[in-house]
């Protein structure tokens, strides 16, 4: 807003002086020429000079906002009011002498602002400076959301002149946070208050680290699911350590829940971002949102032990790409019956038409997206469209893609999730039972760029239990396209006769030589339990051979159970520091939930 109105005076003098010479040709009888060029050089000169100031120098830090914008509306009352008690005693009485003398002045205030607006605190960046102030962004991400928000993070304090160092925490040291005064930190927490796998690392030397960090001034954004009962853990550890180093935060943390379409945090981070910029904050970008139709779903495992899997294909926009490894971020929506029993206990009609996400709708519709048991019906007389706005929205879900975009769908692999009393889970049952065929569904693409395929051809092992394969399934599809074949997979699941998923596929790629090694672990097909972590125990002299010719590991299914299961044999077979340099060398990823 400041620099807005600072802008606006430059640029209205800009124009008064272009106009001017114009204005001077078209009426020769105006003020005499060396009287015009007296005033016209020196706002000429003030002009120029306060834009160059502006170019090569980033103002500080405003202290407070609402009184800048005072005393900038104060210093334009204070102009005009100069100039309508001046202009009739001025010793230029023709309109374009007077025009003139009032562009110097307009010239002279903009200069003067400028200056004291960049060097008004001791603290301020001069030319002299500007070139060495740098900022700090750390992230420390699993699925990719954190890494993305750093990286616009980033870029945005990059437009604004700043220099600025982008990093994954597990790659910074103590030295560097040192060498910085100005941080911010965007991280995420896995599982129930875990480091992300990029975090690790850090999370282990920093608690060894003593020197203080006195100089450091620093943000924190944390990611996290209110669904775990640790939310945002790690971003609160992480705020408590820096602030045990004597680190002086800028504001309290900040907690983003993923799964709110558009939660308050991300705004106030933005606010964030443009008191240090001094640029306005970003909108909310929906334009990643798109709506795909149901083209076919089927359940995978019929007969199963288990609960219901059913494997959903969209049909994908054409104009859409997505790698192997990326995600799928649903808005689900409630079953009819849920809308209508609802709308039936408020005795509210469900057909009249409300504006909602800019269209106009009936009501029952924009209720489908709506956390309804958190919803109370609107006062009398409330604008529905208001109502609507400040209600809760069902919470996104997150599902690995399954497939390649050469295969021209969007394929998920979904497990059913049944409720105490027995109802479906909101985003499962959405995908499995109440979307009809050819609904369309609201859905978001997420870059997961830690679960990618390594570039070159490297030997891959595949380790994946339950619908945890739907992600890896695509990897594979991904180097069946790109001729690679040195992949070895270990699956594990309930019966090899109902819960092998994908297994047409599997055998395909086997039989093609793809697949050089495949070793299933099902659970209940002996009397003893054989999980997937014993399929890899058993494995342990192949597992170091494929290491040692440069093989990557990508994990994918449960955290808890297999996931951890599965870390440990790799720690007791490679040991914890080997596993920590594959890791740090992108030959170590999960995909864990």
């Amino acid at each position: 807003m400041l620099q807005r109105w600072q802008n606006t005076l430059e640029w209205l003098n800009a124009a008064l002086l272009i106009l001017l010479p114009l204005y001077r040709y078209a009426l020769p009888t105006a003020a005499p020429l060396n009287t015009l060029l007296l005033l016209y050089l020196p706002a000429v000169a003030a002009l120029v000079a306060a834009w160059r100031l502006k170019t090569s120098c980033r103002p500080p830090l405003p202290l407070s906002g609402a009184a800048w914008l005072e005393q900038h509306l104060l210093l334009a009352l204070l102009l005009t009011l100069l100039y309508w008690l001046y202009l009739p005693l001025a010793p230029f009485s023709t309109p374009d002498a007077q025009l003139l003398w009032l562009s110097n002045q307009l010239a002279i205030a903009g200069l003067v602002l400028r200056l004291y607006w960049v060097y008004r605190t001791p603290g301020s960046i001069t030319p002299d400076t500007a070139a060495s102030q740098s900022w700090l962004v750390g992230y420390a991400s699993q699925s990719g959301m954190a890494q993305q928000l750093a990286q616009r993070s980033a870029q945005q304090l990059r437009q604004a002149g700043f220099q600025v160092a982008l990093a994954g925490l597990d790659q910074l040291t103590q030295q560097q946070l040192q060498q910085h005064q100005k941080a911010l930190f965007v991280v995420s927490t896995y599982g129930e208050g875990e480091p992300p796998d990029n975090a690790s690392r850090f999370y282990q030397l920093a608690q060894q680290w003593q020197q203080s960090l006195g100089q450091l001034q620093y943000a924190v954004l944390a990611l996290g699911d209110r669904s775990y009962q640790q939310f945002c853990g790690f971003g609160h550890w992480l705020d408590q350590w820096l602030h045990s180093r004597e680190a002086k935060a800028l504001q309290p943390v900040l907690e983003l829940d993923s799964t709110e379409r558009q939660p308050q945090a991300l705004s106030q981070w933005q606010q964030l971002l443009s008191s240090l910029t001094l640029q306005a904050p970003l909108e909310p970008d929906e334009s990643h949102w798109f709506n795909a139709g149901l083209s076919s779903r089927y359940i995978a495992n019929p007969a199963s032990s288990g609960l219901p899997c059913y494997v959903v294909k969209l049909q994908a926009p054409t104009t859409l790409q997505w790698q192997a490894g990326d995600l799928l971020e649903v808005q689900p929506e409630n079953s009819k019956c849920s809308v209508a029993l609802w709308l039936t206990k408020h005795l509210i009609n469900g057909c009249q038409a409300v504006y909602y996400q800019d269209r106009h709708v009936p009501l029952c519709w924009a209720l489908a997206e709506l956390q309804l048991d958190k919803v109370q019906p609107p006062a009398t007389g409330e604008p529905l469209a208001a109502w609507l706005a400040a209600q809760p929205k069902l919470p996104l879900r997150s599902y690995s893609i399954a497939s390649i975009p050469e295969e021209g769908q969007l394929m998920l692999l979904v497990r059913q999730v049944q409720q105490a009393d027995g109802s479906l889970g909101i985003g499962s049952g959405w995908l499995t039972a109440w979307a009809m065929e050819q609904q369309p569904v609201q859905l978001r693409l997420c870059r997961h760029s830690s679960f990618y395929l390594p570039a070159d051809n490297p030997p891959v092992i595949f380790i994946a239990n339950g619908t945890g394969i739907a992600g890896i399934r695509a990897l594979l599809a991904q180097r069946v396209k790109r001729g690679h074949k040195q992949n070895w997979l270990l699956f594990g699941e309930r019966r090899q006769h109902t819960d092998f998923f994908f297994a047409k596929d599997i055998r395909q790629w086997q039989q093609q030589g793809f697949i050089t090694h495949c070793d299933l672990a099902f659970s209940q097909d002996q009397p003893d339990k054989y999980y997937v972590q014993h399929a890899l125990a058993a494995q342990r002299d192949r597992l170091q051979q494929w290491l040692a010719q440069g093989a990557a590991i990508y994990v994918c299914g449960s955290l808890q159970g297999m996931g951890s299961a599965v870390h440990q044999v790799l720690t007791d077979i490679v040991g914890e520091n080997e596993l920590n340099r594959l890791r740090l060398q992108g030959r170590y990823r999960r995909d864990l939930y």
